[in-house]
């Protein structure tokens, strides 16, 4: 199966050296990629509602400003970034 990939997150203005990807995978396989998003909460908001579109069951936001390094990753399971901190005991 090929990849799907999805233009229309674009942002109109670009900043040079600010993008991420979001790669979608299921059963280990990439289902589906998102590119060029500028900022990192937008990225995550996006892997979010696109989940389901890829039935992926996992969503890797990966910056791409050279380094192509993954940066926050969420599972359909678990629902939760693990990028973010879960409150402690009160």
């Amino acid at each position: 199966m090929r990849p799907v990939t999805l233009g229309f997150y674009l942002q109109a203005s670009h900043v040079p050296g600010m993008a991420y990807r979001i790669e979608f995978r299921k059963d280990g396989v990439v289902s589906g990629e998102i590119h060029d998003l500028e900022d990192r909460e937008t990225a995550k908001l996006v892997a979010v509602e696109q989940m389901a579109r890829f039935d992926a069951e996992i969503a890797i936001v990966i910056d791409v400003d050279g380094r192509g390094v993954e940066v926050a990753s969420i599972t359909r399971e678990a629902m939760a970034w693990d990028d973010e901190q879960t409150p402690g005991p009160l």
